[in-house]
């Protein structure tokens, strides 16, 4: 139960005791194995990073994209989508490679890493969708 203190809602002692014995088994792993897998979550695929494109390709991708016109007004907006679309289609051929993977060795769990690219994919075609609406 809450008390009432100077018009404040305020935790009662009962309660602190059980936020501190839950912050306590909550603080991530412990060991040094742990702590190095844990670590390692973000670089399955390596599609946290920045994309390895070449900034000429991109370049080439926007000027095309513009019609070709260096000084056109349009060309940030461009070099955006440009850069989406080549990230979606990084994202579709890192997931053409699980599947192909997966399909060999018949591993059903790794269906659920290929699952997970749906939110990279979902990120790179709203930074295209919003590149597009730029344009």
């Amino acid at each position: 139960m809450l008390n009432l203190i100077r018009g404040k809602l305020m935790a009662t002692e009962k309660q602190i005791a059980a936020n501190r014995a839950n912050a306590k088994r909550s603080t991530g792993p412990k060991t040094l194995a742990g702590k190095l897998r844990s670590s390692r979550n973000a670089y399955r695929h390596g599609l946290t990073c920045p994309s390895p494109f070449d900034p000429l390709q991109v370049d080439a991708f926007a000027q095309a994209l513009v019609g070709g016109k260096a000084d056109d007004h349009r060309l940030p907006a461009a070099a955006e989508l440009a850069q989406a679309q080549l990230d979606l289609l990084r994202i579709r051929s890192v997931r053409t490679r699980m599947m192909e993977v997966i399909l060999q060795s018949a591993d059903v769990q790794g269906l659920h890493q290929v699952q997970a690219l749906d939110r990279y994919e979902r990120y790179a075609r709203t930074k295209r969708r919003r590149a597009l609406q730029k344009l």
